[in-house]
């Protein structure tokens, strides 16, 4: 073992007086390098790809050979010369040698320090595919005309190149943004996470169209490809079916036979219901309050009367009704039955559209909250749009109904692959962060949904109740939705400070802030509350019980009327619950509470089947019953949702629980 051991000392001795340690270090060193400046240069160069893998191969194999190299020769003054063995190096051990010094393996670790530093940090642009594509809003030149036709065939080209497995595409809800932006098409590209951008305009004149078109590689502005059509308004489809058939062949993009089928489909031959149908979808985009949705399914009927074999229009008809009610703006059995005849037409005229597909899909979800039936329709749209972000986001929103948390995350940061600018999908990122209490995500989230669409008010809401709930106090909270009334519609934040002042026991601002709302109703999609409820629960606060008991009498006259207008919405069973409560009622508190929650139950939506139990808890809580209501406290906690311990902390409806023995241990275990 001995004498094994000193050959062994013996050999990486030689390797060391042979300096081949040295060589190694060195060698790798400047491979490195070498192959950093190919990694991040090349490309930009117009250099081929093989020729840097073929330095790369390179590299790997000279390093073998210049360790043997390394061990069999030295260089000297007198040139490259076979290494002494060691007894004539001892002999020789006067002679010059140029060698490989402290200070250059100091200035080579350096250098490679350098291009680590430029590998992780100095790219020009993250790594993105090379067939992944933005198509910027088109020029709009037509005089005559508003941008929703310009906008409808830009939105079409891009659904045409989301058939295309092939391509990444980005969603028009990004590249909107962009419409006139001053900024560069690299600029732009990197913002988006794409390669190529397509850009163009569209001049229309009576029953002329003047369409261009122009595909740019935006790392190296070389120009693509490029076209120019002068055609009848009535080959509009041939012209975006060209489009996507010339940008698949110019970025080398497969194309198989069923995706060339369905990029050369028209949805009607007639330009006049074509027309209707683009304006309608442009109301849409508006607003998703009930006028604009009612302007949109008006046009679309529109549509269909000079077109009955439309069936897009026919599937976006639907798809409106089922949003009306879902909104809770119309939650008639009528409206329901509008939504299935209209996507029942569309798909008897084509059953395979991804249009029409999704449209069934949101009537299964908002309709019936079929989840199982609505999946299946969005995957099947999925499949036949594989570069549409648009379906894995309604993918992810069934999911959180599901109680899948974790899964909608991952779709909805796929989505966002391909909406990176969409405040609407940060949001619901924020959401999903917010019902898993990751509290610091869903704050971020909220914070660049703002930066995106600074006019949108909901992020201002959201972001503000986190910041109470993490800090127990107003004050930074307030600074969030005064910038937001600026910035947004103000209507939703101000309903929030009237909370605010209530929970501060600012009870003549609550007041003065009610007065000057002009809505007798704070009315959302999972809310429902008469002005007059919080006048007399600012009231009650105050002591003044008599004028407290009128207001919320007015309030449960509003309510009885809406439950027999609209039996089956918990919304307005929970919001009687808690006015019955108020006024001492306590079985009827009750019975409308476990309505509310009977007819959401946490089985059927686990993302706001919650609230309506946490509306029963204040219901349990306010009429006294302080163990039941803990019982539904302690069942919150233990799923994903909004319910949280700085909630239960901060708001005065759970006053009566502060010194129950269970309502601190409660605080203590999920603290």
């Amino acid at each position: 073992m001995a004498d094994q051991s000193s050959k062994t000392a013996a050999f990486f001795a030689e390797l060391k007086r042979r300096r081949v340690f040295r060589v190694a270090v060195v060698y790798a060193g400047v491979a490195f390098i070498i192959s950093e400046i190919v990694g991040n240069t090349f490309s930009y160069l117009g250099i081929p790809d093989w020729f840097g893998t073929a330095v790369i191969v390179l590299l790997i194999l000279g390093f073998p050979i210049a360790i043997a190299l390394a061990w069999a020769f030295d260089i000297t003054e007198k040139g490259v010369v076979r290494t002494k063995a060691k007894k004539e190096a001892t002999e020789a051990r006067g002679a010059p040698h140029i060698i490989i010094g402290n200070k250059t393996l100091a200035a080579i670790a350096v250098l490679a320090i350098i291009a680590a530093a430029w590998s992780w940090w100095g790219r020009p642009t993250p790594s993105v595919p090379d067939k992944s594509i933005a198509v910027l809003p088109f020029a709009n030149y037509s005089e005559e005309e508003g941008d929703w036709f310009s906008d409808g065939m830009t939105d079409d080209i891009i659904t045409h190149l989301t058939k295309i497995g092939d391509l990444k595409v980005i969603s028009r809800t990004s590249t909107i943004l962009y419409k006139d932006s001053p900024k560069s098409l690299r600029v732009i590209a990197e913002e988006l996470g794409v390669s190529n951008i397509l850009e163009g305009s569209v001049r229309r004149a009576n029953s002329r169209v003047r369409i261009t078109s122009q595909l740019i590689d935006a790392r190296t502005d070389e120009h693509l490809w490029a076209e120019t059509y002068d055609r009848d308004l009535t080959d509009i489809f041939a012209i975006q079916s060209d489009v996507a058939r010339n940008i698949a062949a110019a970025l080398k993009a497969m194309l198989s036979p069923e995706e060339r089928q369905r990029i050369e489909e028209r949805p009607t031959e007639s330009t006049a219901a074509y027309d209707y149908y683009l304006r309608a979808i442009e109301y849409e985009r508006q607003s998703e309050e009930r006028k604009a949705l009612e302007i949109a399914s008006d046009l679309y009927q529109k549509a269909v009367a000079i077109d009955p074999g439309f069936a897009q229009a026919y599937a976006r008809l639907g798809r409106n009704h089922a949003f009306m009610y879902w909104y809770g703006y119309d939650r008639s059995s009528q409206r329901l039955v509008m939504a299935r005849d209209a996507v029942d037409q569309a798909l008897s005229i084509e059953s395979d559209d991804p249009v029409v597909r999704t449209a069934n899909g949101y009537y299964y979800y908002h309709g019936s909250r079929d989840y199982a039936r609505a999946l299946e329709e969005f995957y099947f749209a999925q499949r036949m749009e594989p570069g549409n972000g648009l379906h894995a986001e309604n993918i992810a929103y069934i999911q959180r109904r599901l109680g899948k948390c974790e899964e909608a995350l991952a779709n909805l940061k796929t989505a966002l692959e391909y909406d990176p600018r969409s405040s609407r999908l940060t949001q619901e990122l924020g959401h999903t962060y917010y019902v898993l209490r990751l509290h610091d995500l869903a704050e971020q989230s909220f914070d660049r949904a703002i930066v995106l669409t600074p006019d949108n008010s909901h992020p201002y809401f959201y972001k503000a109740w986190l910041q109470v709930y993490r800090s127990g106090n107003t004050e930074s909270a307030r600074q969030v939705l005064a910038e937001g009334i600026r910035l947004a519609d103000p209507n939703l934040l101000l309903w929030t400070l009237v909370e605010f002042d209530i929970e501060d026991g600012h009870y003549s601002n609550a007041l003065d802030r009610l007065t000057a709302i002009p809505e007798d109703v704070w009315e959302g999609q999972w809310y429902f509350t008469p002005k007059e409820a919080y006048v007399g629960w600012i009231l009650k606060l105050m002591g003044e019980q008599a004028e407290a008991r009128r207001h919320f009498e007015n309030a449960s006259a509003l309510l009885e009327g809406k439950v027999r207008e609209s039996p089956n919405d918990e919304r307005i069973h929970a919001a009687s619950g808690r006015v019955y409560a108020h006024l001492g009622l306590a079985d009827e508190a009750i019975r409308e509470g476990r309505q509310a929650v009977d007819l959401m139950p946490v089985s059927l939506d686990a993302l706001h089947g919650p609230w309506y139990i946490e509306d029963l808890a204040e219901i349990y809580t306010i009429v006294g019953e302080h163990d039941e209501a803990l019982n539904l406290l302690e069942q919150l906690l233990e799923i994903p949702c909004y319910t949280s311990i700085g909630e239960l902390r901060f708001h005065r409806v759970w006053d009566p629980l502060r010194e129950h023995p269970r309502f601190q241990a409660l605080l203590e275990k999920y603290e």
